[in-house]
């Protein structure tokens, strides 16, 4: 579960910018979206099963979501795909001098396997200069480690840690300096680290529905092929009045040539990369069932009879109660591409029910859409902006900063630009 992310000096952010999931006092009668843990040292906190966040195009609200997802796989990453000497990847604020020299800063506030951990660092785009993990696991901290870059020794310091932490001083030296020790200790099978990697591993997705290639049929499509998934997809395709009554799924046999051209990148990296090749090569085959009145039933091509709409909610189903299913942090930029705002709402309806969402998932997006400005829907302080300010950095803020009626039209209070993260265009467009 997430609870709080910290972000300073990464792209289009420049000053520190606090996210939170914590529950606030307001919308009380609202309890649905609300996520009932009891934590050590945090006695009477609730959290959120997800928000939104609006804002104007280049406002920034993306780069929120990509500042997590570096974060993520930095930590995934750092030990095994950054060589010696190569950039970390972090992206300073570049629109002032002073940023551009600072490092990127980064923190996060989550819970693995039932405990309570802050972890955070600074980074450069040649190495990291700072690192901690804070474990809560009776409600006290412990400093499990904190190293730090001495510039004037060209050496790191490393602080003494709780003696609650297994010290392995071999992976200390282990350790490069354009690498996370979160990322080296579970690969020499750090017991306490492997299980705070984890959850960047197991608990964290990201998905961009304006990027086919990174949302394509195919999980679904197995789902669609098991008889234990199968009906719940149906289910979710019928409800949805895109037409579709029924799927079918067979693999086909393709050249080599047509296997590479319609394989997405990603998929076709992988591929190559673990060696799961077919002879011959195989792709798979859906077609969606039709019914209208009058006529029999009628099988249309996914790929070049279907509508992009219907092409990507097919695609989004097998994620998306993948993600109700495991009880995934997921954050989703642009959750409106190609989808109705109504058929979005009933897919958010889905993650904020306790019912259809009893492990506690989480949604968080970024969207234009005013219709999901909706007070029956989701909470105020689920709801967050950003803003250019007019040095060009973000700013985030959430909704309930601002005073509101609890009966306020949210939408026509936004699309009037009371709460900011509109385009200003106090003149219009001119050619």
């Amino acid at each position: 579960m997430l609870i709080e992310f910290k972000v300073a000096n990464f792209r289009s952010i420049r000053e520190e910018q606090t996210f939170s999931l914590v529950a606030g006092n307001v919308d009380k009668d609202l309890s649905e979206p609300v996520i009932d843990r009891d934590l050590p040292g945090l006695s009477g906190v609730r959290f959120l099963k997800g928000a939104a966040i609006y804002g104007a195009n280049a406002s920034g609200k993306s780069n929120v979501i990509e500042a997590i997802r570096y974060l993520a796989e930095f930590v995934l990453r750092s030990a095994t795909s950054i060589q010696p000497g190569d950039p970390t990847g972090a992206q300073p604020f570049k629109l002032d001098r002073d940023s551009a020299r600072k490092p990127s800063e980064f923190e996060i506030t989550f819970v693995a396997e039932g405990d309570r951990y802050v972890f955070g660092f600074s980074v450069t785009p040649d190495r990291v200069v700072e690192e901690y993990l804070v474990a809560y696991p009776k409600g006290v901290p412990q400093r499990w480690y904190h190293r730090t870059y001495n510039a004037a020794r060209g050496s790191y310091e490393w602080s003494k840690p709780s003696t609650s932490f297994k010290q392995d001083k071999s992976l200390q030296g282990k350790t490069r300096e354009n690498s996370l020790f979160l990322s080296v200790g579970p690969q020499f099978n750090h017991a306490q680290l492997t299980q705070v990697y984890g959850w960047f591993k197991r608990s964290l997705r990201f998905i961009h529905l304006s990027a086919d290639w990174m949302l394509h049929p195919l999980f679904t499509a197995e789902m669609v092929a098991k008889p234990t998934h199968r009906d719940r997809v149906l289910g979710l395709l019928r409800s949805a009045d895109v037409g579709v009554a029924d799927a079918q799924v067979r693999e086909v046999e393709v050249s080599l040539d047509e296997f590479v051209q319609n394989t997405p990148p990603a998929l076709l990296a992988r591929v190559r990369k673990e060696g799961l090749t077919h002879s011959p090569p195989k792709r798979v085959e859906i077609k969606l069932t039709h019914k209208a009145d009058g006529i029999e039933p009628v099988a249309l091509d996914f790929e070049t009879e279907e509508s992009a709409g219907t092409r990507r909610f097919f695609s989004l189903i097998g994620p998306w109660t993948d993600i109700l299913d495991h009880g995934y942090a997921v954050f989703v930029d642009e959750i409106e591409t190609s989808l109705h705002p109504i058929l979005i709402k009933e897919l958010l309806k889905l993650v904020l029910c306790n019912k259809t969402n009893p492990n506690g998932a989480q949604v968080v997006f970024t969207t234009h859409s005013p219709v999901l400005l909706d007070g029956s829907l989701m909470r105020r302080d689920q709801i967050w902006f950003t803003e250019k300010s007019p040095a060009g950095a973000t700013q985030l803020y959430p909704l309930t900063d601002y005073q509101l009626r609890k009966d306020e039209a949210l939408a026509k209070g936004y699309l009037a630009g009371r709460y900011g993260a509109i385009p200003f265009l106090p003149e219009g467009l001119k050619p």
